[in-house]
């Protein structure tokens, strides 16, 4: 078969489920969860254009369709597995370095060479597109857990409520420009919908 035919063929990503050891009602895939950032990236984008500030904004999408590659092999490892400590921390990374290539084997070489560029640059942070693609991921994250929260679904309110705290923490230059226009004006609990959970 052509390779590239294969690698059009296959579909990993929409089977890699997220959040997979938390109770929740609507399973979300790898392969979602990347439309989501992209989509979030490019609406980021609009906000630091009106701020004037310059984004590549094609290679913050590329980065922010391929953040997530690496899962193809490793599936969603969880959180706090993952930054359990540095040593774990480390030796995921190491093996997510080592394994990448072959997520993208089958494609002519500067194209794989240039979307595992792309890759590194999210892993490590190393541009402001890169950090805006790590914003747009958070901005997902809290949009999966609204979603799960507003039908009454508890286990996503301390993920919400933490991950709301770190995402107005963040102390990037560009994003204190813009973060009025995306955050809750307050940061009150959300409410939920059924009261016979209690």
């Amino acid at each position: 078969m052509n390779k590239i035919f294969r690698h059009f063929l296959d579909r990993s990503l929409s089977h890699v489920v997220r959040f997979n050891s938390t109770p929740q009602q609507f399973g979300e895939s790898v392969a979602e969860h990347s439309f989501y950032v992209a989509y979030f990236t490019s609406i980021l984008i609009y906000f630091l254009r009106e701020a004037g500030e310059e984004v590549d904004e094609a290679r913050a999408l590329k980065i922010a369709l391929l953040h997530d590659a690496e899962e193809k092999f490793s599936g969603d490892i969880l959180t706090p597995f993952k930054h359990y400590n540095e040593d774990v921390l480390r030796a995921i990374r190491k093996v997510n370095q080592e394994t990448i290539s072959f997520v993208f084997e089958d494609l002519p070489p500067d194209l794989s060479a240039e979307f595992i560029a792309l890759w590194n640059e999210d892993v490590n942070l190393t541009t402001k597109e890169a950090q805006i693609v790590k914003t747009a991921d958070k901005v997902s994250l809290l949009a999966k857990c609204y979603e799960e929260i507003k039908i009454g679904n508890e286990f996503f309110l301390p993920i919400y409520e933490r991950e709301l705290g770190r995402l107005s923490a963040l102390s990037w230059p560009w994003w204190r420009k813009i973060k009025k226009h995306i955050l809750p004006h307050r940061r009150t609990p959300i409410p939920l919908p059924v009261d016979h959970l209690h």
